[in-house]
């Protein structure tokens, strides 16, 4: 375990900065990754979890421990049904949430078992328990701050590693925890091999190449003019990272995939984005298998029309703040939250991430997709060679996941007896199982008759069931 921080100047590779390229990837020659990615992230839910945030008084306000996020990843399991994912965890190093950076070689030991040795013992538990539930656990950090009450801080200071304006001063641009957040320069830090350094020992704390990904939040070019590091140089330093990354076996997602903060989107280089801040005209040209996501939108602030017409991910993150949001730490509403986003966001993106997108009609706001499928924005249906898949927020849709045969029913509003179509492939089914899905599993089945390839249906407000042919 690392538990100080030595001089990060020693035992740096003499060939650490020649071996890995800084050169833009196009991806439009093949539209495929440069290297493929270590996860299908095309494939999967990625989440984050919330867990602390520093109190600025030297201690830590926990929202969530270990233990309580493994039971989190219990119930996206059940509720999901089983859809793979990956967690990133936030606030995992320190005292919580952005906290002493650029170090990061310390578990927040406030988010211990009481079992455990250490933080790291009970992270490490965390990860081979998550397992058992389809979940990848990795972590959540930046590259590009500095704070002053960081280990790391005289020793960036000194060697000259923090941004400085156009006369040498250092750049702050916010307070945040209580402490200035200074820019790091990425590019005179790789020059010196001490972010290669610096990455290899947050990979073996935190067990990163197992995970095989890591989310780097805020991945954005920060200039330095007094060293006329601009942005090209500090973008070249961040594509060497990536690829450093990938050659340990590892992805870095990153947290949006435009916010004018950087010239070069780097597709290609990293798989998924958190906010897929991306135009319905760019996601018709740009497969999920090349740049994933993530929710549309920009800081929450969502966008439906995308969403609606391409799918994307249900985050959690802000439905299980129970730090900053919502601090009765009511998970029985969480789960409430929690249902909507898994059954209009992450089911439709998933089952539109096994098709080809054949037209996107701007005018008319429609995709039509392989296999005859088209999503209609204008009119909130999604239908499946004239099947009706979705109805605004009652949704009917067949498992992408799933080897067998399996339907995810949801209904924002409920009603009483609704008549779906099965869809193509379920010609041959007489009668359905339905189920009830909650975070704590599934009730027992009832039996459906299927009349003239339909069933009838009736759902409670904000339910989930699935459907699956009688045994």
């Amino acid at each position: 375990m690392l538990t100080a921080v030595s001089s990060m100047l020693t035992s740096v590779p003499a060939n650490a900065v020649e071996t890995v390229s800084g050169a833009p990837y196009d991806y439009t020659a093949t539209m495929k990754p440069e290297r493929p990615y270590m996860h299908q992230y095309d494939k999967l839910m990625m989440q984050k979890l919330f867990l602390a945030r520093p109190d600025q008084k030297g201690g830590s306000t926990v929202g969530m421990t270990f233990a309580d996020a493994l039971d989190v990843i219990k119930g996206m399991y059940n509720l999901s049904r089983g859809v793979p994912k990956i967690v990133y965890l936030v606030g995992w190093q320190y005292e919580g949430h952005d906290c002493k950076y650029p170090a990061f070689h310390e578990f927040n030991k406030a988010l211990k078992r009481e079992e455990d040795a250490t933080a790291r013992d009970s992270y490490l538990w965390l990860q081979r328990e998550a397992k058992k539930y389809n979940t990848t656990v990795s972590v959540h950090l930046l590259v590009q701050d500095a704070e002053p009450d960081s280990p790391l801080w005289r020793e960036y200071v000194d060697n000259e590693l923090i941004c400085r304006d156009i006369d040498g001063n250092l750049i702050t641009r916010a307070v945040f925890n209580g402490q200035p957040m200074y820019d790091v320069n990425l590019a005179a830090e790789w020059d010196k091999g001490m972010l290669q350094k610096r990455l290899d020992e947050v990979v073996d704390l935190a067990n990163i190449k197992e995970a095989g990904t890591l989310h780097c939040d805020a991945f954005y070019a920060r200039m330095s003019p007094y060293d006329a590091a601009n942005m090209a140089r500090q973008e070249e330093a961040m594509r060497k990272m990536l690829r450093y990354m990938r050659d340990k076996g590892i992805d870095v997602t990153i947290e949006f995939l435009h916010n004018g903060q950087r010239c070069d989107q780097m597709i290609g280089l990293s798989p998924a984005a958190w906010w897929i801040d991306m135009s319905a005209v760019e996601r018709a040209k740009l497969p999920a298998s090349l740049i994933a996501g993530g929710q549309e939108g920009k800081f929450g602030k969502l966008w439906l029309k995308e969403t609606f017409l391409f799918g994307d991910n249900y985050q959690a993150e802000d439905d299980f703040n129970f730090v900053d949001i919502y601090r009765d730490k009511d998970y029985s509403k969480a789960w409430e939250r929690a249902k909507l986003g898994i059954a209009t966001r992450t089911v439709p993106y998933l089952f539109y991430n096994t098709l080809k997108i054949q037209e996107y009609d701007e005018a008319n706001e429609k995709v039509t997709y392989s296999g005859g499928v088209v999503s209609d924005w204008k009119n909130k249906t999604v239908t499946w060679d004239g099947v009706l898949l979705r109805d605004n927020n009652n949704i009917f849709f067949p498992l992408a996941w799933k080897d067998n045969k399996e339907i995810m029913a949801y209904s924002q509003e409920g009603y009483n007896e609704r008549e779906w179509r099965l869809p193509t492939g379920w010609s041959n089914v007489k009668a359905v199982d339905v189920c009830n899905v909650s975070q704590d599993g599934m009730d027992k089945p009832r039996t459906v008759k299927v009349k003239n390839g339909a069933i009838r249906l009736s759902m409670e407000p904000n339910s989930i069931v699935s459907i699956v042919p009688a045994k």
